[in-house]
């Protein structure tokens, strides 16, 4: 399932068409200064991880960690699979929809821990997860709406 593969750090190594634009690094779709502007606090320098059609950008700030993942998919995605295939694996989460971002796109709220929003937008999948944050359902929209206006 590939938001368990963007969840769990592990890329996807599948070919990705030639037709589709070279993937953006997810560090440069959010910086760390964007982070910290709408997070409120210090994060240090990122960890990086990019390899074919993924990229994912790991901050961490005392007990808080952001994490922002892109992928480029090949096809359509289920999306009640990936959201059923999330909640089984993350004990104590729920899934609800995120409206103002499409019909693409869902929160995961991970009960004593934060927030995911996952959002799919054309062959792209975008992926906040904001964890040991204060107000991480709002600090996960604004790193989504930051990320996809430099997409």
């Amino acid at each position: 399932m590939l938001a368990l593969l963007l969840l769990a750090g592990v890329i996807s190594t599948r070919p990705v068409p030639q037709a589709v634009p070279r993937l953006l690094s997810a560090c440069n779709l959010v910086t760390r200064g964007d982070l910290q502007f709408a997070a409120g606090q210090r994060f240090g320098e990122p960890s990086r991880s990019e390899s074919g059609a993924a990229s994912v950008c790991d901050y961490q700030s005392g007990r808080g960690q952001i994490r922002v993942a892109i992928q480029r998919c090949e096809g359509k995605l289920d999306l009640c699979g990936e959201v059923s295939a999330l909640q089984s694996e993350i004990e104590g989460s729920s899934a609800r929809a995120a409206a103002s971002f499409g019909p693409q796109a869902f929160f995961l709220e991970i009960a004593g821990a934060g927030t995911q929003l996952h959002i799919v937008r054309g062959n792209a999948y975008l992926m906040v997860s904001v964890l040991g944050v204060p107000g991480s359902e709002q600090v996960a929209e604004r790193l989504a709406r930051t990320a996809l206006d430099r997409l």
